[in-house]
C-alpha cells in the first residue's frame, strides 16, 4: 500500500491495545480532542463504533463528520486504517484457532506415521549382518537428530502459542470494547430521539439563511448592476481599441451578475416572470456586447493566415477568449442538469463558430483563384488550377509552421485545415464539372486531380508530406468516370471529324489536275494524310499519358478503332475512284499516279501503326481483344495496299488485253509484235511505278510478272490455234521459249532497278513455260505422259482441263489418247510437296470444259 501514510502502517502493524485515538490515521490533535470530548478517547472505542456501523464506509464517514467535523479525507483515512487493522488481525486469530484444532486432531495420525517410518528405516539399515556392529553409531546419530528436531518443534510451538495467547488477549479486549460500544450506542440512540423536534424548530433558521444568501448575491452584484451602462460602454471601447481580453473580462463580470440574479429568481418557489423580463431588459446591452465581441473575433479568424504572419498574439487572444467561453458553456450545461437553469445566450458554441469562419475563409480563398472565365481566356482552367495549387501549398505551409504554436493542441489545426481545403476544393471541382468542360479541359482536370494534387508539387511535397489516401476523393468515382468517358467520346468525335476531312481532302486530290507530291529522299508519291493521322493519335496519347496508363490504353484502343474505320472508308473511296475511272478513262489524267500514292499511303499506315504500338502499348500487357483490334487494323491497310496494287496493274493490263488476245493465233507464228508491245508498254508503266516505295515496288513487280505469265498461259490454252504437224508444234515450242526468255529478260531488267528485290523469282515462271513447251516439242506421242508428269510436278495446282488443253494444241494427237493420257497422268501424280512459288494455274480458268467434248 504505497499510498498509505507511515502512521497508518504503524497502527496496522501491531495490536491495538490501549492506543490513544490520535494514533488512528486521519486523526490529529484537533480531531482527537473533539473525539475525546465526545467520549471516544481510545482507538478501540472508535473501533467499536466502526463495528457497530457494520464497517459501512458512508455511515462511518457521516459519523466522523457529525461527531468531530472531520473532512472527507480525514474520515476516509480513518476508515481505511480501521478496516486494514481488522483485516489483518481478525485473520490471524482465525488462523490460530484453526491451527490449534488441526494440531489436536492430527497428533495421533502423525505419531502413527512416525512409528511406521522409523520401523521402515530400521529394517532398511539392518538388512546385512555387518551392519549390526554399527547399531550404536546409528542410535547416537538418530538420537542427536531427534533432539535437534524436538528443539525446533518446541521453538515453533512456543512461538505459535505466544501468538495465540496474544490473539486471545486481544479478542478479550475487543469483546470488552464491543460491550462498551454497545452501551454507548444505546445512550446515543436515546439522544437521537430528540433530533426530529429540533429539525422542525430549525425551519425558520433555514428560511432566514436562504434570504441571507439572496441578499449576499444581490450585494455582490449591486456594484455591477449600478455600473452596467458604464461597463457596457467601457467594453465596447476596449473592443474598438482591440483590447479584447479586457473587454471579455468586463463582459464576463456583467454576464455573471445577470446570471446570478436570474438563478436566484429561478430558485424562488414563486417565480415572477415580470422580474425575469425586467432583469433581461436591463441587461440587454450585455448581449449586444457579446455579439459585438463575437463579430470582432470572426473578423480576426477570417484573416488568420494573414494575421498569424504579422501578429500571432491577436490570434492567440481570440482563441483564449473562445476557450474561456467553451468552459463557461460546459459549466452552464452542468448547471442545467442539476437545477434546470440555463443562462441566456448559452451555449454560445464559439469553437464551432471559429471553425465555420475558418472554413468560410478557405472557401473564399479557393474561389478567389478563379480570376478568368472561358470566354476571356481559353487557358482559364490551367491558370485556375495552378493558382489553386500555389495558394494551397503556401497556406498549408503557413498553417504547419505558424498556426500550430498559436492553436491549442486539441484543435489539431493542421489536419483541420487540410480537411477544409480538401472539402472546399472538392466542391469547387464539382462546380467546374457541372458547368461543363470543353476540349482538353477534361484531361487537364483529370491530370491535376490524379497526379498534381497528390504529387510532390502539392500534398506530397517535402514541406507538407500529407497522405491524400487518408482523405475522401476530390471527385467521386462516378464523376471521374464521367470525365474520362466524356473525354474519350470527344476524342472519338474529333477523330471522326479530322479523318473525314482528311479523306475528303484525299479524294479531292484524286480528281485534280495535278500530280501528287514526291518525297525528296525516295522519289515516292505520297500525301501527308498518314502522318497527319498518326501525329494526331500520338499527340492525344501523349496527353493521356499525363493522366493514367489505363486511360492511355483505352485511348489507344479507341484510336485503333478509328484508324480501322478510316481504312474501311478509304477503301470504299478507292474502289469508287477505280470504278469511275475505268468507266471513262479520259476523266482522270493522273489515275496511275494517285493509285501509286494510295499504295504508298497504305503501306505507310501499316508502318506508322506498328511504330505507335511500339511506343504506347504497355510493356508486358496481354489483352486479346486489343490485340485483335490492332491486327484487324493492320490487315485493313495491308489488304488495301494489295488491292490498290492490283488496281494499278489492272490499269496497265487494260492496254495489254488486245495484245494478249493476239497470242497463239494464226499470225502469231510469223510475228513478234504482241510480246514486243507487251514489254514496251510495261516498260512505260514501270517508269511510273518507280515512284512506289521499295517494298511496294517489289510487290508490284512480282504481281505483274505472275499476271503476265498467267495471261500468257491463258492465251496458250485458249484453243485459238492448233499445230497440225510435229514440225509446227516444235516451231511453236521454240517461239514460246523465245518469248518466255524475252519476258524473263524484261523482268530481270526491272528487278535490277529495284534496290531490294531478293524476293522476286523471275526464273520460276520461265521454267514453267519451258516445261509446257516441252510438251509441244515431244516427237513421240507415247512419251507425252513423261512431259506431262514434269508439268504436274512443277505445278501441282494444274488440272486435267489444263493438261487436256495443252495437249490439244497438237493436232497429231487423237482426242481419245489425250483423254487417256491426261487421266493416267493425274491418277499417277506424286504427292504434293510444299512450295513457295506462286500457283500460276490457279487463276487460269475457262468458260467451257474441253474434256466434255471428247468422246470415247
Amino acid at each position: 500500500m504505497s499510498s498509505t501514510s507511515q502512521k497508518h502502517r504503524n497502527f496496522v502493524a501491531e495490536p491495538m491495545g490501549e492506543k490513544p485515538v490520535t494514533d488512528l490515521a486521519g486523526v490529529g490533535e484537533v480531531l482527537g480532542k473533539r473525539l475525546e470530548t465526545a467520549g471516544f478517547d481510545k482507538a478501540f472505542v472508535v473501533l467499536g463504533q466502526f463495528l457497530v456501523l457494520k464497517k459501512d464506509r458512508e455511515l462511518f464517514q457521516e459519523w466522523m463528520k457529525d461527531t468531530c467535523n472531520a473532512n472527507s479525507k480525514q474520515s476516509t483515512d480513518c476508515y481505511q486504517c480501521l478496516k486494514d487493522w481488522c483485516d489483518e488481525f481478525f485473520i490471524i486469530i482465525t488462523n490460530c484457532l484453526k491451527l490449534e484444532n488441526l494440531i489436536m486432531s492430527t497428533m495421533e495420525e502423525i505419531e502413527e506415521e512416525a512409528k511406521a517410518a522409523a520401523e521402515k528405516m530400521v529394517t532398511n539399515m539392518m538388512q546385512r549382518p555387518g551392519q549390526l556392529e554399527k547399531v550404536e553409531q546409528y542410535k547416537r546419530r538418530i538420537t542427536h537428530k531427534k533432539a535437534s528436531i524436538e528443539a525446533q518443534l518446541k521453538s515453533a510451538v512456543q512461538g505459535k502459542l505466544d501468538g495465540v495467547s496474544v490473539g486471545l488477549r486481544q479478542l478479550q479486549e475487543c469483546l470488552d470494547d464491543v460491550q462498551q460500544i454497545s452501551s454507548k450506542m444505546d445512550e446515543l440512540e436515546e439522544l437521537l430521539k430528540g433530533v426530529p423536534p429540533l429539525v422542525a424548530s430549525l425551519q425558520a433558521v433555514r428560511e432566514e439563511d436562504c434570504r441571507h444568501s439572496q441578499y449576499v448575491t444581490a450585494m455582490d452584484s449591486l456594484k455591477h448592476i449600478f455600473t452596467v451602462p458604464e461597463s457596457v460602454a467601457k467594453a465596447k471601447q476596449w473592443i474598438g481599441e482591440g483590447k479584447l481580453l479586457h473587454a471579455h473580462q468586463c463582459l464576463s463580470d456583467l454576464e455573471n451578475s445577470r446570471d446570478d440574479l436570474l438563478y436566484e429568481l429561478h430558485r424562488l418557489p414563486n417565480q415572477s416572470s415580470h422580474d425575469k423580463i425586467m432583469l433581461k431588459a436591463y441587461f440587454d446591452d450585455v448581449q449586444a456586447v457579446s455579439e459585438l465581441l463575437e463579430k470582432q473575433i470572426k473578423l480576426i479568424l477570417a484573416r488568420t493566415l494573414n494575421t498569424v504572419r504579422k501578429e500571432p498574439t491577436v490570434i492567440v487572444t481570440a482563441l483564449r477568449i473562445i476557450e474561456r467561453e467553451e468552459k463557461r458553456d460546459q459549466m452552464a450545461l452542468e448547471q442545467q442538469d442539476q437545477s434546470g437553469f440555463m443562462p441566456p445566450g448559452r451555449p454560445k458554441n464559439w469553437r464551432n463558430m471559429a471553425f465555420k469562419v475558418l472554413e468560410s475563409a478557405v472557401t473564399e480563398r479557393i474561389e478567389g483563384t478563379r480570376v478568368d472565365e472561358r470566354e476571356d481566356n481559353k487557358l482559364w482552367l490551367i491558370r485556375y488550377l495552378e493558382l489553386t495549387r500555389q495558394l494551397i501549398l503556401e497556406d498549408l505551409r503557413v498553417v504547419k509552421t505558424l498556426c500550430v504554436p498559436c492553436f491549442p493542441p486539441h484543435y489539431d489545426i493542421v489536419n483541420k485545415y487540410v480537411d477544409m481545403y480538401h472539402n472546399c476544393l472538392s466542391s469547387s471541382m464539382q462546380d467546374v464539372v457541372q458547368n461543363g468542360l470543353e476540349g482538353n479541359e477534361n484531361v487537364t482536370l483529370l491530370s491535376w486531380i490524379l497526379n498534381t494534387y497528390p504529387g510532390s508539387e502539392l500534398m506530397g511535397s517535402t514541406e507538407l508530406n500529407i497522405d491524400v489516401l487518408t482523405l475522401k476523393p476530390l471527385l467521386s468515382k462516378e464523376i471521374m468516370q464521367k470525365l474520362e468517358d466524356d473525354y474519350l467520346q470527344r476524342m472519338e468525335l474529333n477523330y471522326r471529324e479530322w479523318m473525314d476531312k482528311t479523306f475528303e481532302a484525299e479524294r479531292a486530290e484524286w480528281g485534280g489536275e495535278r500530280s501528287p507530291e514526291v518525297e525528296p529522299h525516295t522519289s515516292a508519291f505520297h500525301t501527308h494524310a498518314p502522318v497527319i493521322i498518326f501525329q494526331m493519335i500520338d499527340q492525344n496519347l501523349q496527353v493521356t499519358e499525363t493522366i493514367t496508363k489505363d486511360i492511355t490504353f483505352k485511348a489507344l484502343l479507341l484510336s485503333i478503332d478509328q484508324v480501322t474505320r478510316f481504312g474501311n472508308m478509304y477503301r470504299e473511296g478507292v474502289i469508287q475512284f477505280k470504278n469511275a475511272h475505268f468507266a471513262d478513262r479520259s476523266r482522270v489524267v493522273y489515275f496511275t499516279h494517285h493509285m501509286i500514292t494510295i499504295v504508298n499511303n497504305s503501306e505507310q499506315m501499316v508502318r506508322l501503326a506498328q511504330q505507335t504500338q511500339t511506343r504506347h502499348w504497355p510493356p508486358g500487357k496481354h489483352d486479346p481483344a486489343g490485340e485483335d483490334k490492332f491486327n484487324k487494323m493492320l490487315a485493313t491497310f495491308q489488304n488495301l495496299r494489295d488491292e490498290a496494287a492490283k488496281f494499278l496493274l489492272e490499269e496497265a493490263f487494260l492496254d495489254l488485253d488486245e495484245h494478249f488476245n493476239d497470242l497463239f493465233t494464226a499470225k502469231w507464228l510469223t510475228t513478234t509484235i504482241p510480246v514486243d508491245t507487251i514489254c514496251v508498254t510495261l516498260q512505260d508503266y514501270f517508269l511510273d511505278y518507280n515512284h512506289l516505295r521499295e517494298k511496294n515496288f517489289d510487290y508490284v513487280i512480282n504481281e505483274a510478272q505472275n499476271l503476265v505469265y498467267r495471261k500468257y498461259i491463258t492465251a496458250m490454252l485458249s484453243k485459238k490455234v492448233t499445230f497440225k504437224s510435229v514440225e509446227e508444234a516444235q516451231q511453236a515450242a521454240t517461239k514460246i521459249v523465245k518469248e518466255a526468255n524475252q519476258i524473263r529478260a524484261f523482268f530481270k531488267k526491272i528487278k535490277a532497278q529495284a534496290i531490294a528485290a531478293e524476293g522476286i523469282n523471275v526464273d520460276w515462271p520461265f521454267e514453267v513455260i519451258s516445261t509446257l513447251a516441252e510438251v509441244l516439242r515431244c516427237q513421240d506421242i507415247e512419251m507425252l505422259s513423261l512431259d506431262l508428269h514434269g508439268v504436274v510436278d512443277k505445278c501441282p495446282e494444274v488440272t486435267e482441263e489444263h493438261l487436256a488443253r495443252l495437249v490439244s494444241l497438237r493436232g497429231d494427237v487423237p482426242r481419245a489418247h489425250i483423254r487417256d493420257t491426261v487421266a493416267h497422268v493425274c491418277a499417277t501424280k506424286r504427292p504434293t510437296r510444299p512450295s513457295t512459288n506462286p500457283p500460276l494455274f490457279k487463276h487460269v480458268t475457262f468458260n467451257d470444259r474441253l474434256l466434255s467434248h471428247f468422246t470415247l
